[in-house]
């Protein structure tokens, strides 16, 4: 592959049109569009490192949303629990409450290991244990 050609596969997964390639690499258009043919798995696979990059640098992943809701709870407690009942609106606290653990429990539901426990009864049966984050203290 030229210099050229890699050049293309860098501004074709870019998004850049045909004629806008055609003018910086002095190249003709349909010569551009047939690399395109013979290049299409490279240009895709420069598009998913492109974007994948975006989403890694952008990103706000699953523990950091797990560790986000988890500090949003600990608040929420607090504050259910300094609260003055008679002036106080506790049924907010008590919803808002209730959502966030919702979405932990949400989280924690995609999240499990196998424990690589297998118990044996009397008879011999085996079974292996699965733990999931839930019922981890």
């Amino acid at each position: 592959m030229t210099d050229k050609q890699n050049r293309f596969l860098t501004l074709r997964a870019e998004g850049l049109s045909y004629d806008a390639i055609a003018k910086e690499l002095k190249t003709s258009k349909p010569t551009l569009i047939q690399w395109s043919k013979l290049f299409e798995n490279e240009i895709k696979d420069l598009q998913f490192e492109s974007f994948l990059k975006i989403k890694e640098a952008y990103s706000y992943g699953v523990k950091a949303k797990y560790e986000m809701t988890l500090k949003q709870l600990n608040k929420i407690d607090d504050a259910i629990l300094e609260a003055d009942l008679s002036s106080s609106n506790i049924k907010d606290l008590f919803t808002i409450k209730n959502s966030l653990l919702f979405q932990l429990e949400t989280i924690e539901k995609k999240v499990s290991v196998n424990a690589r426990i297998t118990q044996t009864d009397e008879f011999g049966n085996k079974e292996t244990l699965r733990l999931k984050l839930n019922e981890a203290e």
